[in-house]
């Protein structure tokens, strides 16, 4: 545990001198919100898109009028009112509003404004899905250490470059420091503009799971800021999930058993038990699971054993892949693409789920040797920073690679064959 978090708590280096500056310069809540206090209006996945809609701001005071206003394409409107609750962390109190929109149809197209005691917003947009296609655009981690510059820069870029696209997937590590207040305001500031009109549907990281002295702890502010699909868990809501949207059924794991078990036990046993409830009654498609920590063990990889291994995440979950009959895993934490493609029984196949590790949309950048058994792409070195695009229907699924600037570097075709 402490080396996972030297390696990889590269912010403490520079937090010092920098501290004041990037606070100053992106805190302000004007970025991010259209009134002082309706911070980062967000729509958040739920368990069918088709059909309904998590809508979420935050404020840094109470409010005694809340409420969404829904309008239909014939002009129709509806009110539903916001449920609010707080939560205390970095020393600071935070307001948290949810409303949970159902009974709406599917391929629709609504727009929705957010009330606030005398403040409104504009109105947003909000499509909901269909059953046949999809795409989505695919963050890797964004954990930063320039005031989420980079990843501000590499998301504006994909969705400019994705017009329309009405899902996006961020892998983990969404910040450095899950406790420090500035980075979320700082990664919020980065895509305010593009949170209100897409869904979003985030993937817990190692980092989420930091406090302030770079100490394990449960993930507050992550499971405080989003609110996901109910998997009907007592000790673990919101640390696992999965959704439909279009043809495929998403699985959202929890790859934070180092960090999580010595605080609260059982995350493990329990998402192997639900996990396979949940794909005995998803009838979708493509099953395809997002998990932050990859299934590699690269950190005992040197010049003279370019081979690899399975590490813990992998033995745990890869069986039960292979069982269920999952056709891609997406992995982050490596902060590096590799294409690993099919891996069956703990080795290179030609059946077996596809494997993918999403690479880095932030500016934490680490060298990863390349290993001969599993590597089977990787981007040209040293990366910096790329996103994946993810599109389809139901006979087929295409996985693209691109650099900032839009240079596609890779492409994987998954073809439906059940």
């Amino acid at each position: 545990m402490l080396s996972n978090i030297s390696r990889r708590a590269f912010l403490r280096l520079s937090l010092a001198s920098v501290f004041s500056t990037i606070l100053g310069k992106f805190t302000s809540a004007s970025a991010g919100a259209v009134s002082d206090d309706i911070l980062y209006p967000r729509q958040l996945i739920t368990e069918n898109s088709n059909y309904s809609r998590t809508i979420m701001w935050h404020s840094k005071n109470i409010h005694k009028k809340f409420d969404v206003v829904l309008k239909s394409g014939t002009g129709e409107e509806t009110i539903h009112m916001a449920k609010c609750h707080f939560f205390t962390d970095d020393g600071e109190k935070i307001f948290v509003y949810r409303v949970h929109l159902d009974n709406l149809q599917p391929n629709t197209q609504y727009v929705y404004q957010i009330r606030q005691d005398d403040t409104v917003t504009p109105w947003y947009q909000l499509k909901t899905s269909g059953n046949h296609s999809i795409k989505a655009l695919i963050f890797p981690d964004s954990q930063c250490s320039d005031g989420y510059v980079t990843w501000r820069d590499i998301a504006t870029n994909g969705f400019k470059a994705n017009p329309g696209t009405n899902l996006f997937i961020n892998m983990g590590d969404l910040v450095d420091n899950g406790e420090a207040g500035y980075q979320w305001r700082q990664w919020f500031n980065a895509i305010a503009s593009f949170m209100p009109e897409r869904i979003f549907a985030p993937v817990m990281g190692n980092h989420e799971t930091y406090n302030i002295n770079w100490k394990c702890r449960l993930p507050k502010a992550y499971l405080n800021y989003f609110s996901l699909p109910n998997n009907l868990s007592k000790k673990f809501p919101g640390y696992y999930y999965s959704f439909d949207y279009g043809p495929v059924h998403f699985i959202s794991l929890n790859t934070q058993f180092e960090e999580i078990d010595p605080i609260r036990s059982g995350l493990v046993s329990e998402q192997l038990e639900w996990l396979k409830r949940d794909i005995a009654n998803s009838g979708m498609p493509w099953k395809v699971v997002l998990m932050h920590k990859d299934v590699i063990n690269y950190d005992n990889l040197d010049s003279n054993e370019p081979l690899a291994d399975i590490d813990v995440v992998g033995k745990t979950f890869m069986p039960v892949f292979d069982e269920l009959k999952i056709d891609l895993v997406l992995t982050a934490h490596q902060h590096t693409y590799r294409r690993h493609d099919h891996i069956f029984n703990f080795e290179p196949s030609d059946k077996g789920p596809i494997y993918i590790d999403t690479g880095v949309a932030g500016n934490c950048y680490y060298d990863v040797p390349r290993t001969k058994r599993f590597d089977k792409v990787m981007l040209p070195q040293p990366e910096r920073g790329n996103y994946l695009v993810l599109e389809g229907n139901e006979s087929s699924l295409t996985v693209q690679c691109f650099l900032p600037n839009g240079k596609m570097m890779d492409m994987c075709i998954l073809n439906n064959k059940k």
